[in-house]
C-alpha cells in the first residue's frame, strides 16, 4: 500500500495527470509539453521530474518522453477512474459491486456516454431504442412497468425482441409483448436477478442500476450511442442472456 500511496500522490495533479494522458499519445519534447500546458518550461520540468521518479515516463535521447509499460497501464485505467469521480454522487447510491467483475473493470467504457436523470429521461432514451432499431431490441429488466409502457406506442414488430427479466415478471411482460404485436419475435429468458437494467439496439444502449433499495432504479441512468459504451451494455446483456433460463 506505501507504493501505491507513493504513486497515486505522484499523480496527485491535474498537470501531472495532463502531461502522463499526453505523452502517452505522442512523443513531446519539454518546450512542446510546456505549450501544452500553457506553463513555464521550469514548471514543467518539475511535474516532468515527479512523473519520472515514478517510473511512470522516460526521456528518450532525443529528447522526447515516453510513457514506460507502467505508465501506459496505468493511463489505460485513467478512464474508469474519470467515471467514477465524474459521477462519484450517482456511485454513492447505486451498487456497482453487484456487476460482473469483468464489467466494473470495464467501467471506463461509460466515460462518452450521457447521465440520464429523470424516469422521463430514461424512458425516453427506451423509446429511441425501439424506434431506431433495425436490427435488434434486447431488454433487462426487474419489472414490467417499464415495458408495458413502451409496447404500446413504440414498438417495430418486425425487430426480434430479446428480453432478461425474473421469474415473477414473466407472465406480464409476455402477455404485453404480445398485445403489442411481437409473437414470435420474442425471446425470453429467465434470471433469479438482474443486476442492471439495460436497453439497446445495434447502435444506442442504455443502462440503469439498483438503488439503495437493492431495485433497479429508472429515475436515473446512462445511454447513448458511443460504440465503446453499447459493446459494453451489448456484452454484458449477452452475459446475462447465456446464463439464464429460456421462459
Amino acid at each position: 500500500m506505501e507504493d501505491l500511496a507513493e504513486l497515486l500522490f505522484a499523480l496527485a495533479s491535474v498537470d501531472r495527470l495532463t502531461l502522463l494522458s499526453t505523452i502517452a499519445k505522442e512523443r513531446l519534447r519539454l518546450t512542446q509539453l510546456a505549450s501544452r500546458l500553457s506553463a513555464s518550461t521550469q514548471e514543467t520540468s518539475r511535474h516532468l521530474s515527479r512523473l519520472e521518479e515514478a517510473k511512470l515516463i522516460q526521456r528518450e535521447p532525443d529528447g522526447c518522453f515516453i510513457p514506460t509499460s507502467l505508465g501506459r497501464s496505468f493511463v489505460a485505467l485513467l478512464p474508469s477512474l474519470k467515471v467514477l469521480t465524474q459521477h462519484r454522487e450517482y456511485f454513492l447510491s447505486h451498487d456497482l459491486s453487484t456487476l460482473p467483475l469483468e464489467f466494473l473493470e470495464r467501467i471506463g467504457e461509460l466515460e462518452q456516454c450521457e447521465f440520464r436523470h429523470g424516469i422521463g429521461g430514461v424512458l425516453n432514451h427506451t423509446a429511441d431504442v425501439f424506434r431506431g432499431a433495425k436490427r435488434f431490441v434486447w431488454l433487462s429488466s426487474d419489472n414490467v412497468m417499464d415495458l408495458n409502457i413502451l409496447g404500446r406506442r413504440e414498438v417495430n414488430q418486425n425487430v426480434p425482441l430479446r428480453i432478461v427479466i425474473p421469474a415473477e415478471a414473466v407472465r406480464g411482460v409476455s402477455s404485453e409483448m404480445s398485445r403489442a404485436g411481437f409473437g414470435e419475435k420474442v425471446e425470453l429468458k429467465i434470471v433469479d436477478g438482474v443486476c442492471a437494467g439495460l436497453a439497446l439496439n445495434e447502435k444506442r444502449a442504455g443502462v440503469t442500476l439498483p438503488g439503495p433499495g437493492g431495485k433497479l432504479d429508472f429515475n436515473s441512468g446512462f445511454g447513448g450511442d458511443d460504440p465503446k459504451f453499447q459493446k459494453w451494455c451489448a456484452d454484458l446483456f449477452i452475459f446475462h442472456w447465456n446464463k439464464a433460463k429460456s421462459g
